[in-house]
């Protein structure tokens, strides 16, 4: 992960899946909306149609997902490990060959264990969906597991590093444990709408974040930012703001589109209907008048 492509490969992954869920989670939730305004009919059938489309499918989405995050894992580790001298083969050294048997490879083992956290969440996935249903439950605590995880190995990653560089890496940390503590809150308030709304805004702003990482430590055009410079620091955590700005912006865009989609389609529509019998109805807030009272 120690290079421009390390970063990048990551940013588009965590990306990604953060784009994908704000759409699954906007539909989610304008589906429950016009539900509770009175479509319940409507939405029913359409409900009924998505299901079936599923089983012929095979499998829901979540269980594809599982499968691409397993597909991430592997790649990611076949990726990090160790080269030896006769490239292409790697090996799985962990200590040199000195008496001391100092440990080697610290950066790529901790990457390797990080996606490794996350294989086991793509693996509790596809399991809870497949032979192992009683997993469903526990789902949520495998992925704040997996970010518990990357937040803490990057936590203890830049020993040694400069302020420049350690305050990019923890701009990064700060939106991994703000995720963790986000989804394990998904464990008692499940039906929350808020909160997969932040699990996917704070990965969108992970993957983007990555991205400005990696121009930023390992430019592609050989120009390094002067990394003992006090104002390239205090830039770093004002684009980190521009970060949540953007993902703010980039959420509510989709979530208007996926809304227009729902409409141009017929499944959901605004209910002008329950405005029009508001108005036909008494006003029963205003005091009463007797008009037959002789004026004073």
């Amino acid at each position: 992960m120690g290079t421009f492509e390390g970063h990048v490969l990551p940013g588009i992954f965590f990306f990604a899946f953060g784009l994908w869920y704000t759409i699954k989670f906007s539909r989610r939730h304008i589906l429950k909306s016009s539900n509770k305004n009175g479509k319940n009919e409507e939405l029913s059938d359409d409900g009924r149609k998505w299901r079936r489309l599923r089983k012929l499918r095979g499998q829901t989405a979540e269980f594809w997902e599982g499968v691409l995050i397993i597909a991430a894992w592997i790649i990611g580790v076949i990726a990090e490990l160790p080269p030896t001298d006769r490239f292409p083969y790697r090996t799985w050294a962990m200590f040199d060959d000195t008496d001391e048997h100092n440990f080697i490879w610290g950066n790529k083992w901790q990457h390797a264990t990080m996606y490794t956290f996350f294989g086991i969440y793509g693996l509790a996935m596809v399991l809870s969906r497949t032979c192992v249903t009683g997993l469903l439950t526990y789902e949520k605590f495998f992925a704040a597991l997996a970010f518990f995880v990357e937040g803490l190995l990057f936590y203890f990653h830049v020993h040694g590093r400069s302020l420049f560089d350690i305050t990019v890496h923890y701009m990064l940390v700060t939106t991994i444990f703000l995720n963790t503590i986000v989804m394990f809150g998904e464990l008692w308030k499940r039906d929350d709408p808020l909160l997969p709304f932040l699990t996917a805004g704070f990965m969108m702003i992970q993957g983007t974040w990555f991205w400005q990482a990696a121009f930023m430590l390992y430019p592609p055009h050989g120009t390094k930012w002067d990394e003992e410079n006090h104002a390239n620091v205090m830039f770093v955590s004002m684009a980190y703001c521009w970060h949540i700005a953007a993902a703010i912006f980039m959420m509510a865009g989709v979530y208007g589109i996926v809304s227009l989609c729902l409409r141009a389609k017929g499944i959901y529509s605004v209910p002008y209907s329950n405005i029009d019998d508001e108005d036909d109805q008494p006003d029963t807030t205003r005091p009463f008048v007797n008009q037959n009272s002789d004026e004073e």
